[in-house]
């Protein structure tokens, strides 16, 4: 390098100080001059390797091809300078990104003698800073989601609502008429029962996000599973209209897994088929035994999904395009709790579907029990009581009221409390058999007055039942702590409470 440095030593010093840059010199046809040590090492070239060659060498196909290095030159030589931020090429073929800039050379009379060019290895910056953008994108996106989401939430909340004031409303306008009170209670708990699902598969998916699920396996048997499934999404079937067909194998299928979760999975893929089927159209659930696996498909006539959503179907809050002639309902979260409680039993689900208008297939596979056992035994029915003391307590009266008019129907002694001292109170002077006792109560939560109440050793064998909107385990945990014995996740359904109260046993 030196000898071509006639003008004397100090560019020499410069450019051989210059550890982090690459600097070297083009004659006026582009073609390398001189060489520093940092240019060998970012280039990867040594100063005999590359003297004399273009500096085309150093351009991307795709830049070459669009003739970049001539029209930089061609640049710098117009201008006095040329920025070239770009990927640049090393002798071994890798890629880096350079933050650079070629100068043109001019003696004094303006002659171009040629250009010197400095540049420095950017990579790491550049990815840094296309990871970041990735992340800001994945932000925005999110943050979109999360916007649509809750304007989906809020529609679909206030869905439930209209059915149950227009119930109500025929109520009070036409009292006495028992076809029109039989229509209206239908209708109420249907929509009292949507709302509570909504409720629930939101809670589902954070509790299966934060890995607070609890499966209670067994070896459950799959047709019972398919039958169960079938009959919680008929509703929604029969009322579209569709036509439902099965296939299941000959032989009993075991399985080892949580049968209430299962059913839950197939009962989304049948919703979800009967939801993007146009009334009339033909739903087929069949299922076949592939050796050490159950091969289960949901196949329906409907709507079809583009190709572009295929790969975020099970993502959360996906849904296809919503219209006001096509609104589908739900919260987009179904096939997520599909896929994740699948792959909590060593599951899978996958999508396929033609295109728009041409139907969807999913299909799910799950392992074979092992050969060996039995079916699961099924608990006994409840024990038939004489009626019983019951105490209510609850912050919200029309909650309290209404429970306790359910319970004074079916036969058992009710009183009710507001809050927290009014029942440890009201326990105390008169002993209930049970307590449905609320959480959060004014003046003392239920935790506090369930603690109070395991005190008094008159108090130690009354039933408390917990009332909470809560239900993940570490609230029942915190329930059990606090004395209760069972944990109930508002809504409360009344026969599922009657049961409960069925098998105390009344002193």
């Amino acid at each position: 390098m030196r000898h071509l440095l006639r003008e004397g030593d100090f560019f020499h010093l410069f450019a051989e100080n210059l550890k982090d840059y690459a600097v070297f010199l083009l004659d006026t046809e582009g073609r390398v001059a001189t060489w520093n040590v940092a240019a060998e090492r970012i280039l990867g070239y040594r100063e005999d390797e590359i003297l004399g060659r273009p500096s085309a060498c150093f351009f991307t196909p795709e830049q070459l091809e669009h003739d970049y290095p001539r029209r930089e030159l061609e640049m710098a030589a117009a201008t006095g300078k040329a920025g070239d931020d770009r990927w640049q090429v090393r002798k071994d073929g890798s890629w880096f990104f350079a933050n650079g800039v070629t100068v043109a050379l001019c003696d004094e009379a303006g002659t171009l003698q040629g250009f010197a060019k400095i540049l420095r290895d950017y990579t790491e910056r550049k990815r840094l800073d296309e990871e970041l953008q990735s992340r800001a994108e994945a932000l925005a996106r999110a943050d979109r989601a999360k916007d649509e989401f809750l304007a989906v939430l809020a529609h679909e909340l206030r869905n439930p609502m209209a059915p149950i004031f227009n119930a109500l409303h025929l109520l009070d306008r036409h009292p006495g008429d028992e076809r029109t009170e039989r229509q209206a209670k239908s209708i109420i708990e249907r929509q009292v029962r949507q709302l509570a699902r909504l409720i629930d598969d939101l809670l589902d998916v954070s509790r299966i996000t934060l890995n607070k699920i609890e499966l209670r396996k067994e070896r459950v048997e799959l047709h019972r599973i398919v039958e169960n499934a079938v009959q919680t999404a008929y509703p929604l079937i029969d009322a579209r209209r569709h036509e439902l067909t099965q296939s299941l194998p000959a032989e009993t299928v075991w399985l080892e897994g949580d049968a209430t979760r299962l059913e839950q999975v197939v009962a989304n893929l049948l919703n979800n088929a009967a939801k993007y089927t146009e009334p009339g159209g033909r739903i087929h659930i069949g299922a076949e035994r592939q050796r050490d696996q159950v091969v289960l498909r949901v196949r329906d006539t409907g709507v079809g999904i583009p190709p572009e959503l295929l790969a975020s179907m099970f993502d959360p809050f996906t849904q296809g395009s919503r219209t006001l002639a096509r609104s589908q309902g739900g919260l987009g979260v179904g096939l997520t709790l599909a896929r994740k409680l699948l792959e909590l039993h060593g599951g899978t689900i996958e999508a396929h579907s033609e295109g728009p208008e041409k139907g969807s297939e999913l299909t799910v596979r799950l392992p074979v029990a092992e050969p060996g056992g039995g079916q699961s035994e099924q608990p006994s029915p409840p024990t038939k009581t004489s009626a019983l003391r019951v105490l209510v307590v609850d912050d919200s009266e029309d909650t309290a009221e209404t429970m306790g008019m359910l319970l004074h129907l079916a036969g058992h002694e009710v009183r009710l409390a507001f809050d927290g001292l009014a029942a440890v109170e009201m326990a105390t002077a008169d002993r209930p058999d049970a307590i449905l006792l609320d959480i959060g109560l004014p003046v003392m939560d239920g935790y506090e007055v369930a603690r109070r109440l395991r005190q008094n050793p008159a108090m130690r064998e009354v039933v408390l039942i917990a009332a909470s909107g809560y239900g993940q385990e570490t609230d029942k945990a915190q329930s059990r702590e606090a004395g209760f014995d069972v944990h109930l996740v508002k809504p409360i359904d009344p026969q599922e409470l009657l049961r409960l109260l069925g098998t105390i046993r009344k002193e």
